[in-house]
């Protein structure tokens, strides 16, 4: 496929890196000439410098052919527009990235009336993972499958830890539990595990299961302790609106710390049941003083990756009990997992999944012209691992086969399937059926449909 990228920011680099890992033609456009260059050097893409709303310009990228065209350059508007025009030229599919949350509710109309196929919002998506995250505080990162019937959470094996040496043959035994162990992360090395895998300290495992069996082996293996109840936010940007929205309506109590004076009184009027302090919290006084030592969460989400990393240390050494801090750059992520931060959100990131998922669905149409079979799909372990979630269609070539007898091809796991709304921890005679929803795991690169899972006769 023909794709257009017009903007050249974090979110734009993760999204050029992921199409061109799949195969696609990529054409980049951005007003910078020093950004051109670089993307052309770093990537097999060609490059167009100019403003992305001009006609000339998307002409000089070929607009009219396009297959999508991706705006996330400057303001939401510009990228509406740039959408618009290139609809209007001729690509075939737009999305454009809409950050303001003063437009969340528009969303379904700018679609329908604008002609946008797909808006996405790196902040909003940004603010429902750290949601997730305070809701079940156990887990360092949560995705939802199946309406929520399917959840796969991943966990850090600390020291002392009851998985500790635990070989995964025994794991279903020792707890008595459905959950599935399906991936694992030791160093950079990221696997699905067999039955041979020992846990070892330092290791990150993914579970899969539905959330009544995740809570009951997390109680079993006391992670279920207190629950957040208050959270304290540095930063008064978007994502800290979406979230904020989100925690006082589910009564928690809120105090947000920010420094510009103006957006603090926009706060305090947009959110009447939360605390609003005007202040600077790279000041550690400041701080202590709103008493970051008994605050049950720390959500740090400032603009500055490095101000994150410092404040997220300070709260660590206040023991506050879960630090949720945003990284743009890996760098950052890393130095915060190897410094005990464990829940580390990166908005460019959870967007580029959704858009992966999108343009997969787009280069694998039936001859119908329907998108593939693809409902979600997550990344997971820094993005060395692809959650995704299928629903089974009248053409799948093995249906009524007993998994035992489907030869799956290496690094991929089937998860759970979900029938009739009901949970199946798949087993060795255990089928899929027409309609069914289907969760794979896997370390391959480029899997688009249920076929893709097994080896080719």
């Amino acid at each position: 496929m023909k794709v257009v990228v017009i903007g050249n920011g974090a979110l734009g680099d993760a999204l050029i890196a992921c199409i061109c890992n799949e195969g696609h033609s990529v054409t980049v456009i951005d007003e910078n000439s020093n950004e051109v260059n670089a993307v052309v050097n770093k990537y097999d893409v060609l490059g167009v410098c100019g403003n992305g709303a001009s006609v000339d310009i998307q002409n000089s990228a070929d607009v009219q052919n396009a297959d999508v065209v991706i705006s996330v350059a400057g303001g939401d508007e510009l990228n509406l527009l740039c959408c618009m025009i290139a609809k209007h030229l001729g690509a075939k599919h737009t999305i454009a990235r809409v950050r303001d949350p003063r437009y969340l509710n528009q969303r379904a109309f700018m679609c329908n009336s604008l002609g946008i196929d797909m808006i996405v919002n790196p902040e909003y998506e940004a603010a429902r993972e750290a949601g997730r995250i305070i809701r079940f505080p156990a887990a360092t990162k949560l995705e939802k499958f199946a309406q929520g019937q399917v959840e796969v959470v991943e966990i850090g094996i600390d020291r002392g830890h009851p998985f500790v040496d635990l070989p995964l043959i025994s794991f279903k035994s020792k707890y008595n539990t459905n959950a599935l162990i399906c991936a694992a992360k030791r160093g950079d090395d990221v696997i699905i595990p067999g039955g041979d895998y020992v846990i070892r300290e330092g290791d990150v495992i993914s579970i899969a299961a539905s959330r009544k069996d995740i809570t009951d082996l997390f109680k079993k293996i006391g992670l279920i302790g207190k629950q957040i109840k208050d959270v304290m936010v540095i930063g008064g940007g978007a994502i800290s609106e979406y979230l904020t929205k989100q925690l006082t309506d589910g009564g928690f109590d809120v105090k947000i710390i920010e420094q510009d004076e103006e957006a603090c009184y926009e706060l305090a009027e947009q959110f009447p049941k939360a605390t609003i302090v005007c202040g600077d919290a790279t000041n550690p006084d400041l701080l202590d003083e709103e008493g970051i030592d008994s605050t049950d969460a720390c959500v740090v989400m400032t603009e500055n990756d490095q101000t994150n990393f410092i404040i997220s240390m300070f709260a660590k050494t206040r023991n506050v009990d879960k630090i949720i801090s945003k990284a743009g750059a890996q760098t950052f992520v890393k130095l915060s997992k190897n410094a005990g931060i464990s829940s580390n959100i990166t908005p460019h990131m959870l967007v580029s999944s959704k858009v992966l998922r999108y343009i997969r669905g787009l280069a694998n149409r039936g001859e119908d012209g329907s998108l593939s079979q693809i409902k979600s799909l997550h990344r997971m372990a820094d993005g060395k691992i692809e959650a995704l979630e299928f629903d089974v269609a009248e053409d799948c070539e093995f249906t009524g086969t007993p998994l035992r007898s489907i030869k799956l091809k290496k690094n991929v796991l089937i998860a759970a399937i979900i029938r009739d709304n009901n949970v199946i921890y798949p087993g060795g005679d255990t089928t899929l059926e027409i309609g069914d929803g289907v969760i794979v795991m896997t370390t391959n690169e480029h899997t688009c449909d249920l076929g893709d899972i097994t080896e080719r006769a």
